[in-house]
């Protein structure tokens, strides 16, 4: 056995260093691996989505594995840095590892039915080690009466009972507050958020894409790529925050962010239709997406967002509306349109696209507006909260304005007149706006 009853006392919680460091030892110790892992030789990462709590204090995704002829030559913590040198990262959620350690279950099986997501790697590759992979996951120390499982279920049972039930009726009872600030940012939404992405004429656009260079074209396709990604990103990653206020009986709150959420989705809408309609290919965008741009909104975003699926507390909250509002739309969208907008009119180009643009920032606008009030009214409840949000965006601002680099980086001299140090000056202008309004830092 992988332990005995004498160590399992110690503690049977799972994913700690202790857990590792006996998984370790269980793999080299396992005969049946070393037969079928002798020739997986790779590093892998489990990762965590969401991230567990006792995972985020110790600043780790999920473990790292580095697999060499059967052995297992190191398993620790995995940092964010670690994904850069995996060839294989395998992603579930805390619940959905427990199952499949504790009923050794195939994971290739767990990829073809969605429970796990092979974020990086190949799946084909992944099922010539088959044998291997199973065999790693039978090695894994099991604690059949795990405290961490049944406090998980107990969680998530609580939950789904709240959910299923109400206990009375804002609107039956007191009325909705129609003066409230979110139910003023509704109205703006209804009156100045209503246009249809399909009604604006690319017929310009299309004429004038035909006649750029390599390198004109190279550039939007680059920044476009960008926006693709972000915005649905954020369109995906929004729905567990309405729930989170919709859980609090909120629902002043709820209503503005129903049209939050179909803005979004617009948005997402409005890019495809552009490289529809005026590139009139579908590029590799994926290719664009360098390593922090990937770490902010492949990683970070979800995380915070998908956190408030197990945990509702203020932190979670300001942390996930930082995240979303502070430094994706305010800071980068924010920045990034600017850029487009400052671009497209200095140069007379692509009216469709200024056009959409313009609509776009006029929705963001309510939507960092709505994020400031929250994380105000987060920061009035909890002062205690200021100095773990400030570490927060400090991080974040690092990755922010290293995506800024990145997207310079391949380029010696940048077509239509677009420099870094004003994207970079007006991106920190704009986070220092909204800091300033939250008197924070």
């Amino acid at each position: 056995m992988w332990f005995n009853k004498k160590e399992n006392k110690s503690t049977d919680r799972y994913f700690t260093e202790e857990w590792a460091r006996k998984w370790k030892q269980s793999i080299n110790n396992s005969a049946d691996y070393k037969r079928k892992g002798k020739s997986w030789n790779a590093p892998l990462i489990l990762k965590f989505n969401p991230v567990p709590e006792h995972l985020q204090k110790e600043e780790a995704i999920g473990f790292f594995l580095s697999l060499k002829y059967g052995e297992c030559t190191e398993l620790r913590f995995a940092r964010i840095s670690d994904t850069d040198i995996s060839d294989v990262i395998l992603t579930a959620d805390e619940e959905t590892w427990i199952r499949l350690i504790e009923e050794k279950k195939d994971p290739t099986s767990a990829i073809m039915k969605g429970r796990l997501k092979l974020e990086k790697g190949s799946l084909l590759l992944l099922s010539t080690q088959k044998k291997a992979a199973t065999s790693l996951l039978e090695t894994a120390p099991v604690y059949k009466k795990s405290k961490q499982k049944r406090e998980f279920v107990e969680r998530i049972k609580k939950r789904k009972a709240e959910d299923s039930t109400h206990n009375q009726f804002k609107t039956a009872k007191n009325g909705l507050d129609l003066d409230s600030y979110p139910m003023q940012l509704f109205q703006k939404a209804k009156k100045f958020g209503i246009w249809n992405p399909a009604d604006i004429d690319f017929t310009s656009d299309r004429e004038q894409w035909r006649k750029f260079a390599d390198d004109e074209k190279e550039i939007i396709i680059h920044l476009s790529s960008l926006f693709i990604a972000g915005e649905e990103a954020v369109t995906l990653d929004l729905l567990p925050l309405i729930q989170t206020i919709a859980r609090e009986g909120r629902v002043e709150e709820e209503i503005f962010l129903t049209s939050f959420l179909w803005e979004e989705a617009k948005h997402t809408e409005f890019f495809s239709l552009f490289v529809r309609d005026v590139i009139g290919y579908q590029p590799n965008f994926e290719s664009y997406h360098a390593p922090f741009y990937k770490k902010l909104f492949y990683d970070q975003l979800p995380a915070d967002l998908t956190q408030l699926n197990t945990d509702s507390s203020p932190l979670a909250q300001i942390k996930a509306s930082g995240t979303y509002n502070m430094i994706v739309e305010g800071t980068l969208a924010e920045t990034g349109y600017a850029a487009f907008s400052k671009m497209l009119n200095e140069n007379n180009l692509l009216p469709g696209l200024q056009e959409g643009i313009q609509k776009l920032k006029q929705d963001e606008s309510r939507h960092i507006a709505y994020g400031l009030y929250l994380i105000n009214r987060l920061l009035q409840d909890n002062p205690d909260l200021k100095l773990p949000f400030e570490n927060h965006l400090e991080e974040l601002l690092d990755d922010a304005t290293n995506i800024i680099h990145e997207i310079f980086e391949p380029y010696e001299v940048v077509p239509f007149g677009l420099e870094k140090e004003w994207f970079l000056n007006y991106a920190i202008k704009q986070f220092q706006l909204r800091t300033n309004k939250l008197g924070i830092f």
